[in-house]
């Protein structure tokens, strides 16, 4: 008896030890261009800006998150963006945005190895390219790891400003 249970702890170690590998393994970050990081998943085999606009370097240390971005401002950022030695970048859909939430953890809501420094405060919410209605977008908060809807025109004080994460297809 005592050598099942024996057995059965060494099982769960090896189980535990597996996922941990597998998690490390599906974010590949790396710096092609010296301050420009990209993140390939190899899950979903989309390559991510490694930074959020706005940061830059190894760790996203230089420079700050800029949330100066509305919608239609977001989807030009990317679609102009050289970044990494790639220059078909693009602001993410719904789906692809979510992919990238870490269900398992908050604030921020997203692994902090492979994005790390991503501005995960209250109302820090990352622009996607799905519309919802009505001159509404999608965005997801990387402080808990949700989806909102915002108006792409903003409030009375102008344009609604979110946080730009670019992605494109991997290579």
């Amino acid at each position: 008896m005592k050598r099942f249970a024996m057995t059965m702890v060494v099982a769960t170690m090896c189980l535990a030890g597996a996922a941990r590998l597998y998690a490390a393994a599906r974010f590949l970050r790396t710096e092609p261009v010296t301050g420009q990081p990209v993140v390939t998943d190899a899950k979903v085999g989309l390559m991510w800006q490694g930074c959020a606009a706005g940061q830059s370097g190894t760790a996203c240390a230089t420079g700050t998150a800029d949330t100066s971005y509305p919608w239609q401002a977001a989807l030009a950022y990317c679609e102009g963006l050289t970044w990494g030695g790639f220059s078909d970048w693009r602001l993410p859909n719904l789906t692809e945005l979510i992919s990238i939430v870490a269900m398992q953890q908050a604030s921020p809501a997203i692994d902090p190895v492979a994005f790390p420094a991503t501005p995960a405060v209250p109302s820090g919410c990352y622009w996607t390219s799905s519309p919802f209605g009505s001159g509404r977008n999608w965005c997801i908060d990387f402080q808990h790891g949700t989806t909102e809807t915002i108006g792409d025109s903003g409030g009375p004080v102008g344009p609604a400003a979110l946080y730009v994460r670019c992605v494109r297809l991997g290579s």
